[in-house]
């Protein structure tokens, strides 16, 4: 049987804030006021973080902001943001529904897992899918070709394909030998036609 992968953020779930705009309302919800050098700070540092595997980029995103206030509130408050920001495609759930039954399907995202599947079962979308890889249980992001290697070992198949909307999907997934289809926002329900297996 084929397997189809799918990215979390800007595939299976549309984005429908700026994040600056998120981090901006969950500076305000906390403090009461956001600064554009808080932001800057923030951004940095979790980046830095984020690319070198630390255990908690989002705490040291914060900590580097150096505010009187708690982190992990601000942690928490931009996480249920975040989840809120996400809207799944239309129709969804029956186009995966659909797929299921002809295909095994998968997740293959950048990102930590506790985070990235919180956000998954907020809109009830892990029924559809297998297997959940994140590039945090791998050591390395998209479109390093690690993570697609973690996942045939995960969810053995005969052929694989990845949907995303960036070019680290894309790359990695062609650099892994996958199929791919770049994701613009349309629903699932033509992929099968679309996959050039």
């Amino acid at each position: 049987m084929k397997a189809i992968f799918f990215d979390l953020d800007g595939t299976l779930l549309h984005l429908t804030q700026e994040y600056r705009e998120v981090l901006t309302d969950t500076f305000s919800a906390v403090l009461g006021e956001s600064r554009e050098e808080w932001i800057e700070l923030y951004n940095q540092a979790f980046y830095d973080s984020f690319k070198a595997h630390e255990p908690n980029p989002y705490l040291d995103g914060f900590s580097a902001v150096n505010t009187q206030a708690d982190p992990e509130r601000l942690i928490e408050t931009l996480r249920n943001r975040e989840i809120a920001m996400c809207q799944p495609p239309e129709n969804a759930h029956s186009d995966l529904d659909r797929l299921a039954e002809s295909f095994k399907l998968g997740i293959l995202t950048n990102g930590l897992p506790d985070w990235q599947m919180q956000k998954l079962r907020a809109y009830d979308l892990e029924q559809y899918f297998d297997v959940f890889v994140a590039s945090y249980d791998v050591g390395m992001h998209k479109p390093h070709v690690s993570p697609f290697h973690t996942a045939e070992k995960r969810l053995p198949a005969d052929s694989y394909a990845m949907i995303g909307d960036s070019d680290a999907d894309i790359d990695g997934a062609t650099d892994a030998g996958w199929t791919t289809h770049r994701y613009q926002g349309d629903g699932f329900v033509e992929l099968p036609d679309t996959l050039d297996w």
